[in-house]
């Protein structure tokens, strides 16, 4: 199951991840969050972002795609937060002749994880 580039052609969108990328704290976030799904207080813990920061980047990651809300969490006394994974595994920006291309190269979802696994056990029979 190859993951094939995804290109954005949505001007807006597109405007949008260029400015996620060239920020020093969506990069950070989006790194921390490719491979575990991550809370907004561990992001906060993990790179020192100030709160309010965090709750932004995180706010505009996931407008713009790059990052998604996972699961929602139950505590123990009853509060609910999220956890939040990368959507996208690469991003390539070119600017050639005056034209923006973004692609990205999506990040593996559980489901294909579980189906790659699978088609892999039934391979090996």
């Amino acid at each position: 199951m190859e993951v094939s580039l995804l290109l954005i052609r949505d001007e807006k969108r597109r405007s949008l991840i260029v400015a996620a990328l060239a920020d020093e704290f969506s990069n950070r976030i989006l790194a921390s969050a490719i491979i575990n799904p991550k809370s907004v207080m561990d992001l906060v813990r993990e790179h020192g972002i100030p709160m309010t920061s965090a709750y932004r980047r995180v706010k505009e990651l996931t407008e713009c795609g790059l990052l998604e809300v996972e699961r929602i969490v139950l505590t123990n006394d009853g509060k609910k937060y999220d956890l939040y994974r990368s959507t996208v595994r690469a991003v390539n920006v070119r600017f050639e002749n005056g034209v923006l291309e973004v692609d990205v190269t999506p990040s593996s979802t559980a489901t294909e994880k579980i189906m790659r696994r699978f088609l892999s056990l039934k391979e090996a029979r």
